[in-house]
């Protein structure tokens, strides 16, 4: 999926177009994010990849601090 057609599912409705944490997942790989977003925080990959796509709301999705 493109940045364009992220972004463009995301903001079709309240439900995030129906995007699941896996097409965020595949998403973060192709667009060069994280090769491995499934050992990271989902929060965090889905922020990066919010951002990616330049979405209204992606600051709404600011993850909290890691912890070290």
């Amino acid at each position: 999926m493109t940045k364009e057609e992220f972004k463009a599912r995301w903001e079709s409705n309240d439900n995030g177009g129906g995007i699941s944490y896996d097409d965020i997942a595949n998403c973060a790989v192709a667009w060069g994010i994280s090769r491995t977003p499934k050992t990271r925080r989902i929060d965090v990959i889905r922020y990066q990849v919010l951002v990616a796509a330049g979405t209204v709301d992606a600051e709404e999705f600011t993850p909290d601090e890691e912890q070290a």
